[in-house]
C-alpha cells in the first residue's frame, strides 16, 4: 500500500491550494464551494502559524514540550499559537486580525458541528482580507513568499485574493452581475426599456447598474459613481427614449428643468439652415 505524507508546511500548502479551488468554484456560480473554501482556509491558517511557531523550535507546537515523554498527538491550537506570536512582538496579530481570525473559526466549528448560515458577500470579503493579512504576515515576519508554492493553475485566484484593488474590481463585478440577472431585459417586447448595466465613466468598469437609492437610478458597484451621459433619458416634449448626452435641458419659467431631444428643442432644424 502506498503512503502519502506531508510536513507541516506541506500540509498547510495542500490545504490552501484547496482553499484557492473552492473559492474558484464559488466565484465561479458554486454557492455551496465557499463552505469548503472556509474549512481549507481556516486549516491553512492555523497550520502555517503552527509551522511558524515550529521554526523557533519543532518542539514548541507540542501542548507541553518540556515532559518527560513527548505526547506528539497534543499540539497548541490557533489562539496558542497568536499569543506566542503577540508575546514575542506585540500586536504583530492585529486587533482586526483577531476578530477576522474569530469570525472564520466559528464558521469553522458551526460547518462541522452544527447548522450554519453562510452570508456569501461576507465571507468573500473576510476570507479575502485573512488571506492578504496572513500573506503580510509570512512576508514580514517568517520570509516566506508563497506564491513561490503556488501551481499555475491556482495562480490568478492567488493573485486576486492578495490584491485589494483586483478583489475590489471583481467583487463589484460580481455584485453588477447579480443586479443584471435579478433585471432581465426583453428587448423584443420592449424596445425602450432601460438597460439594467452600463460602463461607467469613472472607473471604466461595467458596474454601473440600477439603484433605487441612487439619485439617477443608477449607482457603480465599485466606485459609487452614479453620473453618465449614456443613462437613459426621456423627451419631454415627445416622449422619445434616447440618452442624457442626446437631450438638452431647458429652463422653464416655474424653476424646473425640461429635457428635449433632438428634433424639439430645435437642433435639428438648426443643423439643416447650416
Amino acid at each position: 500500500m502506498s503512503t502519502h505524507e506531508l510536513d507541516l508546511l506541506e500540509n498547510a500548502l495542500d490545504s490552501l491550494i484547496e482553499a484557492l479551488s473552492k473559492f474558484e468554484d464559488g466565484e465561479e456560480g458554486e454557492p455551496k464551494a465557499y463552505k469548503f473554501a472556509v474549512l481549507h482556509v481556516a486549516h491553512f491558517i492555523e497550520l502555517i502559524f503552527k509551522h511558524h511557531i515550529a521554526s523557533k523550535h519543532p518542539l514548541l507546537i507540542y501542548k507541553d514540550p518540556f515532559a518527560k515523554k513527548l505526547d506528539q498527538n497534543k499540539t497548541i491550537g490557533l489562539w496558542e499559537c497568536i499569543n506566542f506570536i503577540n508575546n514575542e512582538d506585540p500586536e504583530t496579530v492585529s486587533l482586526e486580525l483577531r476578530k477576522d481570525l474569530e469570525w472564520i473559526k466559528r464558521l469553522r466549528n458551526e460547518i462541522e458541528h452544527h447548522k450554519f448560515t453562510m452570508d456569501v458577500p461576507q465571507v468573500r470579503s473576510t476570507i479575502g482580507r485573512l488571506f492578504r493579512s496572513v500573506m503580510e504576515f509570512l512576508d514580514e515576519h517568517a520570509g516566506m513568499n508563497i506564491e513561490d508554492h503556488i501551481p499555475e493553475y491556482a495562480k490568478e485566484t492567488f493573485k486576486i485574493l492578495s490584491d485589494e484593488y483586483k478583489f475590489s474590481i471583481r467583487t463589484a463585478i460580481k455584485a453588477a452581475d447579480e443586479v443584471e440577472k435579478e433585471n432581465p431585459i426583453d428587448y423584443s417586447s420592449d424596445p425602450d426599456a432601460d438597460p439594467a448595466r452600463l460602463e461607467c465613466p469613472e472607473c471604466g468598469h461595467y458596474t454601473l447598474v440600477l439603484n433605487e437609492e441612487s439619485n439617477t437610478g443608477y449607482r457603480c458597484t465599485f466606485c459609487e459613481n452614479e453620473e453618465s451621459d449614456e443613462l437613459p433619458g426621456t423627451c419631454d416634449i415627445c416622449g422619445v427614449h434616447t440618452t442624457q448626452e442626446e437631450l438638452d435641458y431647458w429652463p422653464m419659467d416655474n424653476g424646473g428643468v425640461e429635457a428635449r431631444c433632438y428634433y424639439c428643442s430645435g437642433r435639428h432644424r438648426m443643423d439643416k439652415d447650416d
